[in-house]
Formats: C-alpha cells, sequence, structure tokens
C-alpha cells in the first residue's frame, strides 16, 4: 500500500555511527544518575562513559523485568517532579512497573511511531478511534500524540470502561462520524467485527480501511486472516512496552522494522543469555533516546525472528517477526507448542473468531473453536472440524476439536493479547 504522503516522507537510510555512538554516550552518562544503575556505571568513571563504545555494554549485566520491578521508581534518571506522565506497565506477568515520562520521552516515543505512519495514515482524510485503554498504560497517549502530529482525527473509546463507552455507543460514534481507521488489539478487532455482525451491519461495508493492530502476540496468520474478514489493509502496528517504547513499527509492506536510530539490539540464547546468530532469539534493547529512564541490556523476554533482505518500502532498518514470550510455550504429548502453531491451523481456516486450548481434568487436551456467525449451520461446522482435524493430524498434534459458539469471556480477549497462556489456555 501506499499513501499519498509517501514522496514527502523522508526515510532514514541509517544513522551513522557516529550518531549511534553519540547516542549510547549520552544514554550511559544519563542512565549512571539513576539509584538503580549507579552503581554499576560509577566504577566505570565519567571519563569512559563518555568515551565509550557499543563494546562497554558486554561488561553491564543485564536488566530483566522483575529488577524492574523491585527497583520500582529507582530507576529514574531524572526527579520524578521533572516528568508530566505517570505509566505503568500491564501487570500481566507480575507487579506493575512505574514508567514516568518526560516531555523528552513522549516526543520521541511520537517520532518513533510517526516514521511509518506518514506513509500509511492520510492527514485530514482519515478518522481514527482507538479501542485501547486509556488509564495509566502509555499506549493510547502516544497514539493520539501521533495523530494530533499528523492532523488526523481521532476518538478514545475503550468498550469495557463501565459506564464511560459501550459497543453500542461505539458504534454510533464510528457511522456518525465516518471513522476509517481502527487502532486496537488482536482480540479487541475481533470482539468489534462480531458486535457488527450481531447488530446485523456488514463489517466489511462499515467504513473501516485501514486496521493497525498493537499487543505483544500478533501472528501473520492471524493478521491475514483479520485482513480477510474486515476487507481493510491491517498492520502489526507497533511492538515495545510500557518499559521501553516503541521499538518497532510496520511499514506500508506489512513489515516490522527495527528502530535502529532510537535503540541497540541484541540477540541472545533465551535460556543461557549468550549471544547468538540463531535465526530466532530473545531480543536484548538498550534505549538510545530514553530520558527519564534509560535502560541498559534489558531482556524484553520476547522471542524475535530475523527477516532477511531488504524491504520494497525502501526503509534501511532491519525486518523482524515477533513470536511471542520465551514462555508461550505448551508441552502436549511430548510436543513444543508455540502460538504461530496453533494460529497457522486455526486462522487458515474460514468461519473462526479465536480458540482456546483446554485441559479436561483427566488431562486431555482440547482445541476449542469459536465458530462465527455466518458459519454455524451444520454442514459448515463439520467442515470447520474436518479442516481442523486434519490439519492437526499432518502436524501430529494430539488435540481434539470441539466447537463453540461464543466464548469471549472463556478466552478473556476483550483485554488484549498481552499474555497468550492467559488468554488461551484453560485447564478445568
Amino acid at each position: 500500500m501506499t499513501s499519498a504522503t509517501t514522496a514527502r516522507h523522508e526515510v532514514p537510510a541509517g544513522v551513522t555511527d557516529a550518531d549511534r555512538l553519540r547516542l549510547l554516550r549520552t544514554t550511559l552518562v544519563q542512565a549512571a544518575k539513576s539509584p538503580y544503575y549507579a552503581p554499576v556505571l560509577g566504577g566505570l568513571g565519567a571519563e569512559a562513559l563518555r568515551e565509550a563504545d557499543f563494546d562497554l555494554l558486554q561488561r553491564l549485566p543485564f536488566t530483566d523485568k522483575e529488577q524492574l520491578r523491585e527497583a520500582g521508581l529507582r530507576v529514574l534518571s531524572v526527579p520524578l517532579a521533572e516528568t508530566v506522565r505517570y505509566y505503568e506497565s500491564s501487570g500481566t506477568t507480575g507487579t506493575p512497573t512505574p514508567t514516568p515520562k518526560t516531555k523528552k520521552d513522549i516526543a520521541a516515543n511520537t517520532r518513533g511511531l510517526l516514521l511509518n505512519w506518514r506513509r500509511i495514515l492520510r492527514p485530514r482524510e482519515d478518522k481514527a478511534i482507538l479501542l485501547v485503554p486509556s488509564d495509566i498504560a502509555p499506549v493510547a497517549d502516544a497514539m493520539v500524540y501521533g495523530l494530533e502530529a499528523m492532523d488526523v482525527f481521532s476518538v478514545r473509546a475503550f468498550p469495557f470502561t463501565r459506564g464511560v463507552s459501550g459497543w453500542d455507543q461505539i458504534v454510533r460514534i464510528c457511522r456518525e462520524t465516518g471513522i476509517t481507521t481502527v487502532l486496537t488489539t488482536p482480540g479487541l478487532s475481533l470482539h468489534f467485527y462480531a458486535e457488527l455482525k450481531t447488530r446485523g451491519l456488514d463489517p466489511t461495508a462499515f467504513g473501516i480501511r485501514t486496521v493497525l493492530l498493537l499487543g505483544e502476540l500478533l501472528t501473520e496468520p492471524m493478521r491475514a486472516m483479520l485482513e480477510r474478514l474486515w476487507n481493510a489493509q491491517v498492520y502489526i502496528n507497533s511492538y515495545g512496552s510500557s518499559e521501553m517504547g516503541t521499538c518497532s513499527t510496520s511499514c506500508p509492506e506489512k513489515r516490522m522494522h527495527l528502530l535502529e536510530h532510537m535503540y541497540h539490539f541484541e540477540w541472545v540464547d533465551p535460556q543461557t543469555g549468550a549471544p547468538t546468530t540463531a535465526e530466532t532469539a530473545e531480543l536484548v534493547v538498550t534505549t538510545l533516546t530514553a530520558d527519564a529512564r534509560p535502560l541498559l541490556r534489558y531482556r524484553t523476554g520476547d522471542l524475535v525472528r530475523r527477516v532477511s533482505g531488504d524491504c520494497a518500502c525502501g526503509l534501511a532498518l532491519p525486518m523482524v517477526e515477533v513470536l511471542g514470550r520465551v514462555t508461550d510455550e505448551l508441552e502436549i504429548a511430548g510436543r513444543r507448542l508455540r502460538p504461530y502453531d496453533v494460529e497457522e491451523i486455526v486462522y487458515a481456516i474460514p468461519g473462526l473468531l479465536g480458540y482456546c486450548i483446554r485441559f479436561e481434568d483427566d488431562g486431555r487436551p482440547l482445541l476449542c473453536l469459536e465458530v462465527e456467525r455466518d458459519h454455524q449451520d451444520p454442514a459448515s461446522c463439520a467442515e470447520i472440524t474436518r479442516l481442523a482435524e486434519e490439519a492437526l493430524l499432518v502436524r501430529d498434534l494430539p488435540l481434539e476439536v470441539e466447537l463453540s459458539f461464543d466464548f469471549n469471556e472463556l478466552t478473556k480477549r476483550g483485554g488484549g493479547f498481552k499474555n497468550w497462556k492467559l488468554t488461551h489456555v484453560v485447564r478445568n
């Protein structure tokens, strides 16, 4: 897809080594002001930090999620009074981590989003609705700042805010304002689709042309399925977290590019933490533009696959596929099963909106498939079951198939896909 703004957009041809080195040195000096990092960096000396190169990072320990939780506000490199926004991480894997931001942080993150938004969205034409949490999670604010910078109309309406927004209100606002773009999680995009169908509306004729999805897990099979359902352009909008900000965004070719001009990336073995040249590895991130709380060698806990070659979009930044958390793995009958393995099966079958793996009391695993309203007749259900069973057999996956017709609460899909096991694995 090419928007009318492509010709005016200047993409970075790759930041020079000198630029990245300058950013690293600024980051190290700033991080040394943090009570958390000071004990490590202070011993190196101020002069060493001002003249450091990237090899110095290998002498520093990793930072992980648990350490950030324990350190809390001690990670800050500036006084709390110098920040302008207080946020916290989602807390899906533990206690939420405080992530206050300064104006510099907000501006930097906005620039990261705009790198590709300017080539996808159309100023003064597109109208966006943000179906994302808008309280102490930073994602909604970041998106609003980006949309405002582009002169794109936007409205926030999280459907699970009690007494404020609801699906009836959201559908009405979309129709009255002519919404063309939806920014949301994969689960909520499915929920929105189902809500329109329940009201007798055709989602493909509702005026939605672009869907920008965020969340820590979005496989290519699911993205392609959503594109078919909405008959719209569906992008994996961005990858990142409350802790580190946006470190990867999708280009018009629907490829995810790492923002090397804002972050330094390492690839490590998820079991040992040792550097690896493997195609799939855990991503380790060092921020290069963070002000309030720089992160050094932050272990994301996410598996990322490197994509080789050049992108047709012309953006000279490395490409990746985010595969989910290192811990997003099940063992069934001696087989290791990851989200991608399941979704390659589920979302290749027409007529499905979701799934979960349910373990019965006797340990027997079932693949529960949520059937779309228009495919619930006996013939369609029989065909869905046949296709699923054949695909499982080909992959030697010992799962029985069970069809379901509404299990939103079971899969908790309205809350997004922050934790695959939480939303997709059920034990009786």
